[in-house]
Order: C-alpha cells, then structure tokens, then sequence
C-alpha cells in the first residue's frame, strides 16, 4: 500500500434527481508515479467519481483512502 497514493473501493453514488447511478460499484488503486486518465461517455459518472475522490460529495457507499 506504500506505492499508492489513491485507492477507491466498492465506491457507489446514486444522483437523487434520476434512477440512473452516478457511479455504481467501482474499485481501483493508482500508484505514485503512474499517469492516470477517466474516460467515457457523456454522463457516464466520470466527473460524479472525481468529486467523491476530492470529498465534494458524500458517496452513499464504498470508500477513498
């Protein structure tokens, strides 16, 4: 765990206003030095995950260490 610097898991975030899940169970590690990029669809939950990484939303279950 010393290499990574992010690690999300079993991160879910249900946006109120719509049945369609934000970002549904989703798990990964980033080491220290990696380049990361988050790619996808428009509305896919791309911007939805980076602000339950940076804690500008509260996600409804999982985790960021």
């Amino acid at each position: 765990m010393e290499d990574q610097i992010i690690s999300v898991r079993n991160l879910t975030k249900q946006h109120q206003s719509s049945q369609a899940s934000g970002v549904q169970d989703i798990s990964f590690n980033i080491k220290r030095g990696s380049i990361v990029a988050i790619i996808g669809e428009s509305g896919s939950g791309k911007s939805t995950l980076l602000k339950c990484i940076y804690g500008l939303l509260q996600a409804d279950s999982g985790e960021v260490l």
